[in-house]
């Protein structure tokens, strides 16, 4: 029985022992399907792992034995015919950095049991993904966090939705077809910058609502021509108690610098911002009239629409479902609407023009 047991401890540690310490490159799909055959028993590669090269690789079903990764993990994909990360279904961490920079994936499906990645997490020039959906178990980066470059079809961050923590700096730059960042709702800190620049169709910071300031040591918003909304949670907060420097310009009216910024948090409180709001305004833009339109009529509410600069200009009681508010004497510009009663605050915004 002790030999057996002997046996058997020898046996699992054998099948679990770390293998590839020197790490390995894949730029050949022969390479991939002999993997199990070259190295049996490899669950666990020690070293880095590129996958990079000009053969046409379409997929990566041959790594399906793969748990770990201790080094980095590099996918540099020039292969027309590999669009998911399927079969590596398998890996649940990444001791170094992950980098993906590839023309063809079109999302991340196959990194669904990922979990942590120890080093940075990059995604760049990947021109074929609208989101980043197949990663939805990942809670930690212990690096930077950079979503950089993907010019053309990146419209959310949808896939990110667990990832709580960065133990470094977070970049959202140069993604000219993004449009949201509400996939970053469940990022709670980050250490370092927190960079939004040069996203063309970026129009709302919704989304990062939820990183404590405390975790911010600089911010940088420039240069989304579409920003009007930056007056999210953690912003307010930077900007109240700032740790470090602050940029912001060259954004749409609203958020094109420090203090409009700063009179949008004034002016909704920033304790008060809140991510999705119980009314709906419209039409917006407008010249003439808004109509406030809420399902549920809270008791003793009122609306008040007040300035860039928080002086309130206009304050009605609600007294039904739907109310019209004449905005004619108005100038043009941007303009805050809060519905406050005894139990509940919601803000909106809306342009006269």
């Amino acid at each position: 029985l002790f030999l057996l047991l002997i046996s058997l401890f020898l046996l699992h540690a054998g099948l679990s022992q770390g293998c590839l310490p020197q790490g390995i490159t894949f730029s050949r799909q022969a390479q991939i399907d002999s993997f199990q055959i070259n190295y049996p028993n490899c669950t666990h590669i020690l070293g880095n792992v590129k996958i990079t090269g000009t053969d046409s690789i379409n997929n990566l079903n041959g790594l399906s034995v793969l748990t770990s990764i201790g080094g980095y993990l590099q996918i540099l994909d020039w292969f027309p015919n590999l669009t998911q990360l399927t079969g590596l279904n398998s890996l649940t961490s990444i001791g170094g950095d992950l980098w993906i920079n590839s023309t063809y994936l079109t999302n991340l499906s196959g990194l669904n049991a990922l979990t942590s990645i120890g080093g940075n997490f990059s995604i760049t020039h990947c021109n074929s993904m609208t989101n980043l959906s197949g990663i939805a178990s990942l809670t930690s980066v212990g690096g930077f966090v950079n979503i950089t470059a993907n010019y053309f079809s990146l419209k959310s961050l949808t896939g990110l939705e667990s990832l709580s923590s960065i133990q470094g700096e977070l970049y959202i730059t140069g993604n000219n077809e993004l449009s949201s960042l509400s996939g970053l709702s469940g990022l709670s800190s980050i250490r370092g910058r927190l960079t939004i620049q040069y996203n063309d169709s970026l129009s709302s910071l919704s989304g990062l609502n939820n990183i404590a300031a405390s975790s911010i040591d600089s911010l940088v918003i420039i240069v989304n021509p579409s920003l009007t909304t930056c007056e999210v949670q953690s912003v307010c907060a930077y900007l109240a108690n700032p740790g470090g420097t602050i940029e912001i310009h060259d954004n749409a009216t609203g958020c094109n610098n420090q203090q409009e910024v700063e009179a949008a948090c004034s002016a909704i409180g920033v304790q008060n911002i809140t991510n999705e709001s119980p009314f709906s305004l419209y039409p917006n833009p407008a010249s003439t009239i808004i109509t406030i339109e809420t399902s549920t009529l809270p008791t003793q509410s009122q609306v008040t629409v007040s300035n860039l600069e928080g002086q309130e200009l206009i304050t009605l009681q609600i007294s039904g479902h739907k109310t019209k508010i004449d905005i004619n004497t108005l100038s043009n510009g941007i303009y805050f609407v809060r519905l406050t009663s005894d139990k509940t605050l919601a803000t909106g915004k809306f342009i006269k023009q």
